[in-house]
């Protein structure tokens, strides 16, 4: 996964440690003195630079940012880093929102997954990031390395009339019809089929894109 976290904080030091294991992590911190040291605490990626300056999030990489999380102290720039990111279309957009009058007005202009600071901003934010779509999260094992999910077979999948196999994955048991079945090097996937799916959490999103058919 790769995560972009705009504003230096101890949000995104904290997320960071989380996720240093599994994510690819870029910060940008607009004050030159913060950015230097980050430098000094994490092995993330640190940028000097405005995370409303479409160039900085460009050298960020940020077409190719699976999350967005802006955590910086002012509401109106995390709105407006935040419709970025929407308009860039990255996958989770995740701002904080400082005053909680203002959650209706991200809500309005199209951000509705936020965290407010009322909350444990890091632990909100990892469990949000801990979503994957309509798939569900049925447990984690180890420091959340490897994910058991559930998921539907969907129309389009490539997996329909397929052997139960799917790369670096591996499928656990199959819900149909109301019966649970132990899949068998024999069994034939079907549409609509409930998949229970073992994956480590770096080859998730393609998993689940196969299972979607996306």
């Amino acid at each position: 996964m790769k995560m972009i976290i705009v504003g230096g904080g101890e949000t995104a030091l904290t997320l960071t440690k989380l996720f240093e294991k599994e994510a690819d992590i870029t910060i940008i911190e607009k004050d030159e003195i913060i950015a230097k040291e980050l430098t000094q605490k994490t092995n993330a990626l640190i940028i000097h630079g405005d995370g409303t300056d479409i160039s900085i999030l460009k050298e960020a990489e940020i077409e190719k940012a699976d999350a967005l999380i802006v955590t910086t102290s002012d509401d109106t720039t995390n709105l407006m880093i935040s419709q970025i990111g929407k308009s860039e279309k990255v996958r989770k957009v995740i701002p904080l929102v400082r005053k909680p009058k203002n959650a209706e007005l991200f809500s309005k202009l199209g951000v509705n997954t936020f965290v407010s600071v009322a909350g444990s901003n890091a632990s909100e934010i990892k469990n949000i990031l801990r979503t994957y779509g309509d798939a569900k999260v049925i447990a984690q094992f180890g420091e959340g390395d490897v994910q058991i999910i559930q998921q539907v077979i969907a129309k389009k999948s490539k997996l329909i009339r397929q052997k139960v196999e799917i790369k670096n994955a591996v499928i656990a048991t199959i819900y149909r019809s109301g019966k649970i079945i132990i899949p068998t090097p024999e069994t034939i996937l079907k549409e609509g089929d409930v998949l229970l799916v073992a994956v480590k959490t770096k080859d998730l999103h393609g998993v689940l894109d196969i299972i979607k058919g996306e």
